[in-house]
């Protein structure tokens, strides 16, 4: 069955797949807009249709639509005028470039699991991107979902690999986490960090954990180059969550893109 549907993905035209999943990943970033807005606040996504931030005025079907509504309105609200944030904007974008990149860079059913990889990693990168919080839920989810669907992402991973790989990523961030606090009396770290880096390796096998590890270090670095240069620097307040959720999406797609 999963040869058949990787054949059947396949078959459509490239301009096709490439169009779905852009429509698909923008669709997607928006519900990560509205979770990712929403849940801080106690608030549920259910909670009712999307509202003016500004007026209070319920945003019609015409006025949400991926993308396309923020570049139709050019930015303003349709009732009141006032700028909109671009924040939605941002993670739509983010979300259908995570399915866009998947797709040109890997091949049928691996290309799909990618997608599914990026996009579980977006909300956990945005919320901790905002609130420096790794809500357990999602990242216990971007883990039973890398048991079921991992294989198809990174098929030369063994069990035994990812289960070392879920071990390790989380006791290797847990030991640096509790060092910290022990050393120097106070957190440097976050507790939801070495849960995350768990569930990356659980995807991505042990083998993959010190290049994650590098890599979301350079990305930091380069946040921190760019805050510093914008005049928004504080080393306090350092998302390393989001860090780990870009490097490890670039390692899954360049792993075996090349």
């Amino acid at each position: 069955m999963t040869t058949t549907l990787g054949e059947a993905l396949g078959a459509l035209p490239v301009w096709y797949q490439l169009l779905l999943v852009i429509v698909l990943g923008a669709i997607w970033g928006s519900f990560v807009s509205a979770l990712c807005s929403r849940w801080p606040q106690g608030e549920r996504v259910s909670d009712g249709r999307s509202h003016c931030d500004h007026c209070q005025t319920k945003l019609s079907a015409k006025d949400l639509i991926p993308i396309l509504s923020f570049a139709f309105l050019k930015g303003k609200c349709r009732y009141c005028g006032h700028t909109i944030g671009v924040a939605a904007l941002y993670i739509e974008l983010a979300a259908a470039g995570i399915g866009l990149i998947a797709m040109l860079s890997l091949s049928g059913l691996q290309a799909v699991s990618a997608a599914i990889f990026g996009c579980l990693l977006l909300p956990l990168a945005v919320l901790d991107y905002q609130k420096l919080w790794l809500p357990n839920r999602l990242v216990l989810i971007l883990a039973l979902v890398g048991v079921l669907i991992a294989p198809l992402v990174t098929p030369d991973v063994s069990c035994l690999d990812r289960v070392l790989g879920g071990i390790g990523g989380f006791l290797s961030l847990e030991v640096i986490r509790q060092a910290f606090r022990i050393t120097r009396k106070q957190d440097g770290m976050g507790g939801g960090d070495p849960k995350l880096f768990a569930a990356i390796g659980i995807w991505l096998g042990w083998q993959a954990l010190p290049m994650t590890l590098l890599l979301s270090c350079l990305v930091g670095f380069g946040f921190m180059l760019l805050a510093y240069a914008l005049g928004k620097n504080d080393a306090n307040k350092l998302p390393f969550g989001s860090f780990l959720c870009v490097a490890a999406y670039i390692l899954a797609v360049v792993r075996f893109a090349f």
